[in-house]
């Protein structure tokens, strides 16, 4: 357990120094909506944003990390005791 949280913490370190090189740019399919000129009519509004700022950016890519692993290590654990 001790090498899952150095290894978490070894990501969000690194989460953090290449935060700030992401790029402001629109991913391929949102650039190809803003040429044809379409608007995006979510079905499924996130709660939560990215954030703004390299500070609001960290936190909700720590969150994602976090419940990512979680539901991984969980099904793992399922499946390994299956």
């Amino acid at each position: 357990m001790r090498s899952i949280v150095k290894g978490l913490l070894i990501i969000l370190i690194l989460l953090a120094i290449a935060l700030p090189f992401a790029s402001d740019n629109p991913d391929g399919l949102e650039a190809t909506m803003e040429k044809v000129h379409l608007e995006e009519s979510p079905v499924y509004s996130a709660p939560l944003d990215y954030g703004e700022t390299w500070g609001q950016s960290l936190i909700m890519g720590a969150i994602g990390i976090t419940l990512v692993f979680g539901a991984v290590y969980g099904l793992g654990k399922l499946v390994k005791g299956a």
